[in-house]
């Protein structure tokens, strides 16, 4: 079943960019719609402690993003990148942060307005893909932050270059995604484990059997070293274990210095 990066590509060059921002887009607007777990907004509890200082920030995985990393996050300008969903934009809005959040789904989008509503929050909210911030002048931000949706684009560099151009010098980026053996492994029920059976990277679109579903794999080659080579400095690294012996997720700290 494994598909080549050139096989990926060549689908990728022939159904076009916007087609499948636009299938992702109705994936997601879907998965929202029905309930899924990593769409539950921030409570007022949550909120509560973070204007009280004591911000905890999760990504969809369940993991924390580590205190040391975001410090006091009162008064600096932070872009939630693809980080809609009523908990991260709110958050941080509640700890005292000038929030934006940009996400590609209205239906995640939905839940920042109506946390934000329910708790007085100010918050800026924008519809766009976060592979284009053209929107947004150079250096507008102190802090970047993406939860795991790394996945839903083909090609991670200019996503790193693009973020890297907006912040300030002295900024920070933090990113959450999927360790690539969660593409590399599949389950056989006849062995009754997991064996490796897809080359990196990998994309959903090779294989006939996910319809309608679109999802990029990348290697840990994309996500360090194309962070490296937009300028980042690597100031952090963390790894989260899942139940799910092949869903282990990893946070970043870049910096630019």
């Amino acid at each position: 079943m494994g598909g080549s990066a050139g096989c990926c590509l060549f689908v990728y060059e022939v159904i076009g960019v916007q087609r499948i921002f636009d299938q992702v887009e109705r994936n997601i607007d879907r998965l929202v719609e029905r309930g899924v777990d990593w769409s539950a907004c921030a409570t007022p509890e949550q909120i509560a402690r973070a204007r009280s200082g004591r911000l905890e920030l999760l990504f969809g995985c369940d993991s924390a993003v580590p205190a040391e990393w975001l410090g006091d996050v009162r008064g600096k300008k932070v872009l939630c990148l693809a980080g809609a969903g009523g908990l991260q934009a709110p958050l941080l809005a509640g700890a005292g942060a000038e929030v934006t959040v940009l996400d590609l789904s209205q239906r995640m989008l939905d839940k920042d307005r109506a946390v934000a509503a329910r708790e007085g929050l100010t918050i800026d909210i924008q519809h766009g893909n976060m592979c284009d911030l053209t929107r947004f002048e150079d250096e507008s931000f102190d802090l970047v932050l993406n939860p795991p949706s790394l996945f839903y684009v083909p090609d991670v560099k200019p996503v790193f270059c693009e973020v890297y151009r907006v912040l300030k010098r002295g900024g920070c980026f933090i990113m959450c995604a999927s360790n690539p053996i969660a593409y590399v492994c599949e389950y056989d029920a006849t062995l009754g484990c997991y064996k490796a059976v897809n080359r990196m990277p990998y994309c959903s679109m090779d294989h006939d059997d996910l319809d309608e579903w679109v999802e990029f794999g990348h290697t840990m080659e994309s996500y360090i070293g194309g962070q490296i080579a937009c300028g980042f400095v690597i100031s952090g690294y963390v790894e989260r274990q899942m139940e799910d012996i092949t869903e282990l997720y990893f946070m970043t700290k870049g910096e630019k210095r």
